[in-house]
């Protein structure tokens, strides 16, 4: 999962990097409720998550791997590799769902 805040003057997405799951829990990571990020202030209630896109390149990992084993290995290695790139996209799904369903922090 990703986290995120939207630019009020440009729209383009700023990411944060840490591995919080809650927006309480962020307020704890920064120190605040409120932080700086490219010269505008935000407030952790602004914070959204969203999933890491992990299908494709499982996929294509899967297909590579599978070359070893010729077609049949680059058909059920991308087959494979698109089962567990899914699996994991669910999981990550369920996490930013979770932080954006989170209470906010006051």
């Amino acid at each position: 999962m990703r986290l995120y805040v939207t630019h009020p003057g440009t729209g383009k997405k700023i990411y944060i990097k840490t591995e919080a799951r809650k927006r309480v829990e962020l307020a704890q990571e920064l120190g605040s409720p409120d932080f700086l990020s490219e010269g505008e202030r935000f407030s952790v209630n602004e914070v959204t998550a969203e999933p890491f896109e992990k299908t494709a390149p499982a996929m294509a990992l899967g297909g590579v791997v599978g070359v070893v084993g010729g077609v049949p290995g680059v058909i059920l290695g991308g087959i494979l590799g698109g089962l567990f790139g899914k699996l994991s996209e669910t999981d990550d799904q369920e996490k930013a769902n979770s932080f954006n369903r989170s209470e906010h922090v006051v």
